[in-house]
């Protein structure tokens, strides 16, 4: 499909998107042109990439691979019998809008206001939903970790001690087929230019990353530098607090680097492995969501909030006393749990002091700590390990699993 009428049908409408044709043959399952339409228009209001031709020329070919993705894992479901709840993709959605700090029904409310249907969204939840579920099926022992390895990883994060680590996130683009190298590597390039622009690396993680660490905002955590492939390592060399590296290419693709914070390695245990925190957030919808919004109003209201907000407990009857549709919620949960965009927020906010006010897609929000429990107990740092392990040997399955997924089905181009 030529790459013009793939921006005409991306600014259609919807009924008549539903009506073209097909652009993909799956193992002879269709992907249509308003499949495609549908993906684009997500993935540029969640990115905030500006809606023209030269992002849509950028995007599209990125876009097909990961639909003939979406559908490879489909298929790898459905042949094992694998079926995915309406619950388990509700309690999903609500994950994917806190994870980006949206308040609930956020997501459905945008793609409202987009023209497009929830199942835009939940197609690609149900794939991912299924796919991590045909993985542990199909690498069963890959997920049984014995205590001596994770004595050995212990052991190994001991003889880090004082050796510098970073606090890393990470955007990984796969390269399936070498004749995709430059197209990768162009859109690799176009998602640091925006991550420059001021786009959310959280954001942009989440939409492009196909790393299990997108579904956490692309976060890494803590990283030895010495643990790292010598080319990553010597792009964090040069690299400053704040800055993004360049397109790093490894062997299964290009991953793109958001150095967060440098420190010298404190060894296996370190201060509190994971705390529990307790958190007290308040949203602040914003009626109008068009991209040409300022939202001022909303804005005003948020600061004027803040400065009220003396406790956790002032925050929580801000919805009974300030008119504007607001929601407050008090969360416990680990750190570990929390976006990058939130922890970040809340790193040196003493406790009982709301944060700045935070823009988020749809809405304002403000934070405030209500109590920080601090743990260090070794239990805690096994099961971290534990399950950092286990994350790392299905990543690397999942990559070599879905190359011979692709290399075994018949996939049409149109």
């Amino acid at each position: 499909m030529a790459l013009a009428t793939v921006f005409w049908f991306a600014t259609a409408a919807p009924a008549f998107a539903q009506q073209m044709g097909i652009i993909a043959t799956v193992n002879s399952a269709p992907i249509s042109e308003y499949d495609l339409r549908a993906r684009l228009e997500l993935v540029m209001a969640m990115s905030g990439l500006p809606r023209n031709r030269q992002t849509v020329q950028q995007l599209a070919p990125k876009v097909v691979d990961t639909l003939i993705e979406e559908e490879l894992k489909r298929q790898e479901a459905e042949a094992l019998g694998i079926e995915v709840s309406q619950e388990e993709v509700q309690s999903a959605v609500r994950r994917f809008e806190q994870a980006r700090n949206m308040p609930a029904g956020a997501m459905l409310e945008m793609l409202k206001t987009m023209n497009l249907s929830e199942e835009v969204l939940y197609q690609q939840i149900r794939a991912d939903l299924s796919w991590r579920d045909a993985l542990r099926r199909r690498f069963r022992a890959l997920t049984q970790v014995s205590d001596e390895e994770i004595d050995e990883e212990l052991a190994r994060m001991e003889a880090e001690k004082g050796k510098p680590v970073a606090l890393l996130s990470e955007i990984f683009l796969p390269v399936d087929q070498p004749d995709k190298e430059q197209e990768v590597r162009a859109v690799a390039n176009r998602i640091i230019s925006e991550l420059k622009n001021g786009a959310p690396f959280q954001t942009m993680a989440t939409t492009f990353s196909q790393s299990p660490t997108a579904a956490v905002g692309g976060d890494l955590g803590w990283v030895s530098v010495g643990t790292l492939a010598p080319e990553a390592g010597r792009a964090l060399a040069a690299m400053k607090t704040g800055d993004y590296s360049k397109p790093i290419r490894s062997r299964d693709g290009f991953s793109v680097y958001w150095l967060r914070d440098q420190r010298v390695s404190q060894g296996a245990t370190g201060p509190a492995a994971d705390p529990q925190i307790e958190l007290q957030q308040v949203t602040i919808p914003v009626k109008d969501v068009s991209p040409t919004s300022g939202a001022e109003n909303e804005l005003d209201l948020a600061k004027r909030l803040r400065l009220r907000a003396n406790n956790c407990q002032d925050m929580a009857d801000m919805p009974r006393t300030v008119a504007g549709g607001l929601t407050a919620d008090r969360l416990k949960l680990r750190l570990s749990q929390l976006s990058p965009l939130v922890k970040e927020s809340i790193k040196d906010l003493p406790d009982g002091k709301p944060s700045e006010v935070i823009k988020v897609p749809g809405a304002y929000m403000l934070f405030m700590v209500c109590e920080r429990v601090a743990e260090n107990s070794e239990e805690i740092v096994r099961a971290q390990v534990r399950r950092r392990l286990i994350d790392a040997r299905l990543d690397l399955a999942a990559r070599q699993f879905m190359r011979d997924l692709r290399r075994n089905a018949f996939i049409e181009r149109r």
